[in-house]
């Protein structure tokens, strides 16, 4: 029998946050890597193999010397860079884009500074991994892809996304992390055994000490040479990723199974824990696509390259959100001091982003001409799709004068008059003016609204028309109906336009017991089971009633717990929203929000990373989500449900459960008597947060386009400024930078060019369906072609000329 070879592939699984902050990370890659070097010196034949870009720029930043040596040992093939990624992120949370900018930033630094990008992607401890990341992989230069989470029968596959787009894939059969002669060996043996059952003739195995750095010691690899002798008939072979890939049984490699798999489902806990740190993620990808996307308006309105500074200010602070997504930081497994650092650095994303948007509004603004009756009020819409519905705007307005609204045609148009947020009351100088109405806005672009002195016969004020305590209410308009009963609870969301009904009784608060660890890991003598209690109604009010929009408040609680929710249902909407504002006090417990369906719903469609995953329902089954999951009857009649932070829901007995507070202590994990309350414990959700839900019954297939609808409109990505008069050199009323008119067809992302004077703009395809396209972008005519679930990457130059590139921008 012909000897097995294990590739024995030296390397540190590095969290750079864990138990520790991110500066103690920087420290333990300079030491990693030192000790590696130091390895590799002493002794010929070892190889280390690193993943994460972050890492790299640490080093070149810090110990400029190291980085010189490792940069000859990478050209030796002695030091792999494996792990074309700036971190080892989180691979379920995370939006599309973000797994994109992942590969363009690092292997784009790989290429600089090495002279080489990585064909391996390596990512051994994330929580999973998304369905859609082989194409994404494939287009960001990577041929393989090695993990560990979840552990497989099947440890050696072709793993393929919807579209087609394959990659070899490695499932280690064995841990990543070997501290001493015991867990090598265990780590050889169970490789050994899985090669065995899958008649391999070679695999690899890792072997090192890791999550806080190390890599291979000298105990290691002694550890090697002893078993060597005592598996004379296994070759261990010190290698890397690359080797192993490039010198596999060709045989063997044409056997492999192909798997089209979602691997979640791993470490549930993680989807829910901690709704700060998860709506603070979620709101710096959210401004990160609004500043890139009015950057590029701002370039395409005044025809000029966004300027360079402003591209590395974009990547920079994109850098600083794929850091923060790191596996252990996005899951919430994390200490809370390195947890608080990830939402301050979150927060200065956020911040950043929205000067740099303000000013390229401004650019736009200062070069037209705003002269004319009125005050011009601008709305950009920086998605790919027109927008035409209501929207709810502030203006500064003199607090004695009266109010005329026109449109971008100069026709006055009707409002409705809603409280502002500044509760102090002006009845003689300054003042505040809430308004909404209808407004239609291009994709890409903005409409130019006017605000007049005068009193309109079209306001319809509704801010006196709040304040009645309500014993069951109705919310109403053409397309839908919301019924709350006499008891204050939800029993009704009636689709007025098919007849159908997705509700079979109360919308209700159930309260977990919830003791599994931060991960969701259960443990046999700790609970995680409904606790019979419930949030109980207290009040339902009117908060308003105007033209447009109908408000009421419904209020529920639970000891020192309070849920109180705005049911907000706008007069041409199709979905009502649903604003909560949550007080949780209770620890080691889990509130759930829980709709009872109507039908036998079987098909779940949920947003994953650059696609829509459906799937056959699973009871208990707790499944990971984006900004929307819509539960069906055979993919047809239903209810949709988009929000603007959550991640997680489940279905039991046919009713749509979503968990919005879990109040499990800050990174704790089963071990031996790890429960000392003199240490005091800080548990996550306890205090305030927000979150919205957008419900939208349904009874008929909605097409995908509608579900991404039904997200940007929950996520508000309208942009409104008020402008003074001034002179320009354009009149523009209404300017639209994009048409993109198929409804298959998604805008991912639009961007400037890294290295070139040109625009990116990246398209994605949801329903399957060949398209042969049409868009304009400012104007000019440019043709595509976009295979069924395919994520198009078009790079368009100012002058209108445009090629097709991967996701690395070559």
């Amino acid at each position: 029998m012909k000897k097995k070879t294990l590739y024995m592939i030296g390397n540190s699984h590095i969290d750079p946050v864990w138990f520790w902050d991110w500066e103690e990370g920087m420290q333990e890659v300079k030491a990693t890597f030192s000790s590696a070097l130091d390895r590799l010196r002493e002794f010929p034949d070892v190889k280390f193999t690193a993943t994460s870009a972050a890492f790299f720029e640490w080093i070149e930043e810090v110990a400029p010397e190291m980085f010189e040596e490792i940069r000859q040992r990478v050209g030796e093939g002695r030091f792999e860079l494996s792990g074309g990624w700036f971190i080892e992120p989180d691979c379920i949370l995370p939006c599309g884009e973000a797994f994109v900018r992942q590969g363009l930033y690092a292997q784009s630094y790989f290429k600089e500074k090495f002279g080489v990008i990585c064909r391996t992607g390596s990512n051994v401890d994330s929580f999973g991994h998304n369905p859609m990341l082989p194409q994404i992989l494939k287009k960001s230069g990577m041929e393989e892809y090695v993990f560990m989470r979840p552990r497989l029968d099947t440890p050696v596959f072709v793993w393929e996304s919807i579209d087609g787009s394959r990659v070899n894939a490695i499932s280690l059969p064995s841990e990543y992390t070997t501290w001493f002669f015991e867990k090598t060996k265990n780590a050889v043996e169970l490789a050994q055994a899985a090669a065995d059952r899958e008649e391999l003739s070679e695999i690899p195995c890792c072997f090192g000490v890791g999550n806080h750095g190390g890599g291979p010691t000298i105990e290691n690899i002694k550890s090697i040479f002893r078993l060597r002798e005592e598996y004379p008939d296994t070759e261990m072979k010190f290698s890397s990723y690359r080797e192993y890939f490039d010198s596999r049984n060709t045989k063997e490699a044409e056997k492999l199974p192909v798997m089209q798999a979602f691997f979640d489902g791993v470490n549930t806990g993680c989807y829910v824990m901690d709704g700060r740190l998860k709506k603070s993620n979620r709101t710096a990808e959210g401004r990160l696509f609004t500043a890139d996307s009015v950057l590029a308006m701002e370039s395409l309105f005044l025809q000029k390259n966004v300027p360079s500074h402003k591209k590395e200010e974009m990547k920079k602070l994109w850098k600083t959100l794929l850091f923060n997504q790191f596996h252990d930081t996005l899951g919430g497994t994390a200490i809370k001091p390195a947890r608080d650092e990830a939402i301050y650095q979150f927060s200065g994303v956020c911040a950043e982003a929205k000067k740099l948007w303000t000013v390229a509004m401004e650019h736009m603004l200062q070069e037209m001409d705003t002269t004319g009756e009125g005050f011009p009020l601008l709305l950009f819409n920086p998605t790919g799709k027109n927008y035409h519905g209501d929207v709810a705007v502030e203006v500064n307005w003199f607090c004695k004068d009266g109010l005329i609204l026109k449109n971008p045609d100069g026709k006055e148009i009707p409002y409705q008059r809603v409280h502002t947020r500044a509760k102090a009351r002006n009845y003689s100088v300054g003042g505040r003016r809430g308004l909404i109405f209808q407004a239609h806005i291009p994709a890409l672009g903005f409409a130019v609204y006017r605000t007049l002195v005068g009193e309109s016969a079209l306001c319809d004020d509704s801010r006196e028309s709040g304040g009645a305590q309500l014993s069951g209410c109705v919310l109403e308009n053409t397309h839908i109906r919301v019924v709350f009963d006499e008891s204050g609870c939800l029993v009704s969301l009636f689709d007025k336009e098919t007849g159908y009904e997705a509700l079979n009784g109360k919308a209700f608060f159930p309260v977990w017991l919830d003791e599994r660890d931060t991960w969701g890991h259960e443990q046999e003598e700790r609970e995680f089971k409904d606790s019979g209690e419930r949030l109980a109604f207290e009040s339902l009010y009117l908060v308003e009633e105007g033209k447009f929009r109908k408000v009421v408040r419904a209020c529920y609680r639970l000891g020192g717990s309070v849920l109180k929710q705005d049911y907000i249902l706008y007069h041409d909407a199709k979905e009502v929203e649903v604003v909560n504002r949550l007080y949780w006090d209770r620890e080691w417990q889990m509130l759930k929000l829980c709709y009872p369906l109507a039908g036998q719903t079987d098909v779940i469609y949920r947003e994953a990373a650059y696609q829509t995953v459906s799937s056959p329902i699973e009871d208990r089954m707790e499944y990971s989500m984006h900004r929307f999951v819509d539960v069906t009857e055979k993919g047809k009649a239903g209810l949709c449900v988009a929000n603007d932070c959550k991640y997680e829901f489940q279905m039991d007995n046919n009713t749509l459960e979503f968990q919005v507070a879990r109040s499990a202590i800050y990174a704790q994990g089963w071990n031996i008597d790890w429960y000392n309350p003199i240490e005091g414990y800080e548990y996550t959700d306890i205090g305030k947060q927000e979150f919205t839900f957008t419900l939208c019954p349904h009874g008929r297939a909605l097409a995908a386009g509608e579900r991404y609808r039904q997200a940007e409109k929950t996520a508000k990505k309208l942009l409104v400024l008020s402008d003074n008069q001034h002179e320009g050199k354009r009149r523009e009323t209404l300017w639209g930078g994009l048409v993109l008119e198929e409804e298959n067809v998604e805008l991912g992302s639009i961007k400037a060019a890294e290295k070139e004077g040109a625009m990116i703009i990246r398209l994605f395809e949801t329903e399957g369906k060949a398209v042969k396209g049409v868009l304009l972008l400012a104007g000019k005519k440019m043709d595509y072609e976009i295979k069924p679930y395919e994520i198009l990457t078009l790079k368009i130059k100012i002058d209108g000329t445009y090629n097709v590139t991967d996701l690395l921008e070559r």
